[in-house]
Order: C-alpha cells, then sequence, then structure tokens
C-alpha cells in the first residue's frame, strides 16, 4: 500500500476509534443523563360583557380571581387551549389557523395564530419547589377585519378585508411548576373584548 495511503487510512482509523469510546464513555457516565421534559399548555381567556354561559375550568380559579380584581368584564370564557412539550433548555414554536372568537371559522377569512417560546431552564427556589425560567415568550395573531365592501360587475356587494396583526412579548419569565400564569393581555380590534394568555409548565 502507498505510505500516504496507509497514514490516512490509520488517521481515519483513530478518529473512528475514539469517536466510539466517547460514546460508548457517555453511555456509562452518570452524569451523562437526558433533560426532564414539560407539558406545556397555553390556555386563551376572553373577556367581554357578553354572557357566555360557560365556566371557566377549576385550575384558572386563581386566575379568574385575579382577573375579577383588575378588570371590569362581566364574563370570562375559555377560548381555546394549546399543548406541547419541550425538554429543559429547549424551544417550542405553534403556528396553527385559529378560532379565537369561538365562532364558526370562515374558510375565507381565518385567523392566524403563533406563539413560541425558548431558553427552558428549571431550579429549585428557596422553598425547595421547582421555578420556570423562560428566556423569551412570544404571541402573535392576525385577525381579520372588515374595513369596507365594494361591487362587484355582477352587482354583488363584497366586503374588504385587511389582516390587523396583534401580538405581545416577554423576555426571561420566571414561572411556578404546574401552576396556571397570566402572562399578559391583548385587545380584541373586532370588539370590546380582551385576550388574556395563561400559560402553565408542569412536569411531564
Amino acid at each position: 500500500m502507498h505510505p500516504r495511503r496507509s497514514l490516512l487510512f490509520l488517521f481515519l482509523s483513530i478518529i473512528v476509534f475514539g469517536t466510539s469510546i466517547n460514546a460508548s464513555a457517555q453511555d456509562r457516565d452518570p452524569r451523562f443523563t437526558v433533560e426532564s421534559s414539560y407539558d406545556v399548555v397555553l390556555q386563551v381567556v376572553i373577556g367581554g360583557d357578553e354572557k357566555s354561559g360557560s365556566r371557566l375550568p377549576d385550575n384558572l380559579g386563581g386566575v379568574a380571581k385575579q382577573l375579577k380584581n383588575n378588570y371590569q368584564f362581566a364574563d370570562y370564557r375559555l377560548a381555546n387551549t394549546y399543548v406541547g412539550r419541550i425538554a429543559n433548555g429547549g424551544n417550542f414554536e405553534f403556528k396553527s389557523v385559529s378560532n379565537i372568537f369561538g365562532k364558526p371559522m370562515d374558510s375565507e377569512t381565518p385567523s392566524f395564530l403563533e406563539w413560541n417560546l425558548g431558553g427552558l431552564r428549571a431550579g429549585p427556589n428557596a422553598s425547595g419547589k421547582n421555578d420556570i425560567m423562560l428566556q423569551v415568550f412570544r404571541f402573535g395573531a392576525r385577525i381579520p377585519i372588515r374595513t369596507g365592501s365594494f361591487r362587484e360587475e355582477g352587482g354583488k356587494q363584497l366586503p374588504i378585508i385587511n389582516y390587523e396583526a396583534i401580538g405581545l412579548s416577554s423576555g426571561r419569565v420566571t414561572l411556578s411548576e404546574n401552576t396556571p400564569t397570566l402572562l399578559g393581555s391583548l385587545s380584541l380590534p373586532t370588539s370590546e373584548n380582551s385576550m388574556f394568555l395563561v400559560l402553565t409548565l408542569r412536569p411531564a
């Protein structure tokens, strides 16, 4: 075999062998552990003056009290719940067509929703319970709004629809593990209602 080819073969063999030893050592190393995971639950609550006849879930009792102490809406209802999973140190992103207002969805003018969180870190607080810190949390929605109308050639009146963007962004948010936490509120451009974002992170 040519001397250069022999050296190249030897060099590659050393790299492969070293990688195998390192992987094997990690498997045996008790310090090499898989990060724990968390279920992510984002609940969207709508506050308004029209009675919906529904009540908030029991797990939102503390949040409901907080809302009623700070806002004057006659009614609060759960618009939707979104669920995901994230590992300690990970990131999560969600995008979807959404029915924010709880009405039949118009296929021609849907609402679009996206939210994400990243840099999750969990650790014990002074009382020994886990607190969870997020480096970033972002929520955004694009909502169709009728701004006018026009008449087509056949005489039919058609609406003019524009999309309004609303959103919320927070950095370095701390939550208690397994506790619904109110992250913020957004006014809805098509009504006098407001949207409230409640996030819960619980061990998976």
